[in-house]
């Protein structure tokens, strides 16, 4: 085990490949929705414009075409720097750490994304490097120098309810 990785293996053991291909689509439901959201803002905006007599100098159907990456960058860099974790990683119980244990900066989080266009770019192979990496490291990984861990704190959240649960069960059985 290299120093690099020392702290993130302390924090959790890295996350596989079902783990975060579950994840990864949870999360593209979540931008699926914050793009229709948008569009449809883009519309309701375009009709309000139309019947104030406004003609604008350009189509909003072209503005919302070209935010689009950045409504899909922002959404991903901003969660993984703020707290770790996109939404279907929050989900799945996964985080993203750097190899100090943290959730990567802003920066290291712009090249995670762009990563992601690098492991799709060859048929998806920088995803599926994850089966066959020793620390479960996707190509947007290695380059970013971050990691995806379960997150074992959310585990013990779940244990503490699942405790609870069972208790209560029983309660219920004996009447």
């Amino acid at each position: 085990m290299s120093k690099n990785t020392e702290y993130h293996v302390l924090q959790g053991r890295s996350a596989g490949f079902v783990t975060r291909l579950i994840a990864y689509f949870l999360d593209m439901v979540v931008v699926t929705g914050l793009l229709a959201l948008t569009g449809w803002l883009a519309v309701v905006a375009d009709n309000l414009i139309a019947t104030m007599g406004i003609e604008p100098g350009i189509d909003i159907a072209t503005i919302y075409t070209v935010s689009i990456p950045f409504i899909i960058g922002t959404y991903f860099v901003v969660l993984w720097a703020l707290a770790g974790r996109t939404i279907g990683k929050w989900v799945m119980g996964l985080k993203v750490v750097g190899c100090d244990g943290l959730p990567p900066t802003v920066g290291r989080s712009v090249l995670r994304l762009l990563g992601y266009g690098l492991s799709m770019f060859f048929m998806w192979a920088g995803y599926f490097w994850v089966i066959i990496d020793d620390e479960r490291q996707a190509w947007h990984d290695h380059l970013a120098k971050t990691w995806v861990i379960y997150d074992y704190e959310r585990r013990k959240r779940g244990e503490i309810y699942d405790n609870f649960r069972n208790r209560t069960e029983a309660k219920e059985a004996k009447g």
